[in-house]
């Protein structure tokens, strides 16, 4: 079995919830001392280390109290559970869809730009762009 090579961050983002207060009785927000998710994200420009602290409601009786608000933005940069970034999952759909590329012949182009797998450019393509347009 290999070791898996380490992927050094150009950058480190931590996103906080864009709205302020409360959506079920309108006080402000505190940030939980947890972070949602960490992760490092691929992207074809660079490496991101992204992370989402989340807001709650302070007051225990409130329904809020119970929600842990997210950053929109933070969704944003790479699909639940991936590790790169949505820019790559739309090249691969884009070579797959309109150049008419095969898995075999994407992954290298791809490869010359991040550090990608021949496996998971099939995954990425399969789950995530399959499961957009509706696709058993």
């Amino acid at each position: 079995m290999r070791t898996p090579q380490q992927l050094y961050a150009h950058e480190r983002m931590i996103y906080h919830p864009e709205i302020l207060t409360c959506p079920h009785c309108g006080d402000l927000l505190v940030m939980c001392n947890s972070l949602a998710w960490d992760k490092t994200v691929q992207m074809l420009d660079r490496v991101l280390s992204v992370a989402s602290r989340p807001g709650r409601c302070p007051h225990t009786t409130c329904a809020g109290s119970r929600m842990r608000l997210l950053s929109a933005e933070g969704q944003r940069i790479a699909p639940a559970g991936s590790t790169y970034g949505y820019d790559v999952v739309v090249r691969i759909g884009w070579w797959r869809q309109e150049s008419r590329a095969t898995y075999d012949e994407i992954h290298p182009a791809l490869a010359s730009q991040i550090r990608i797998a021949a496996s998971h450019v099939r995954s990425l393509y399969q789950t995530r762009l399959s499961a957009a347009a509706g696709v058993p």
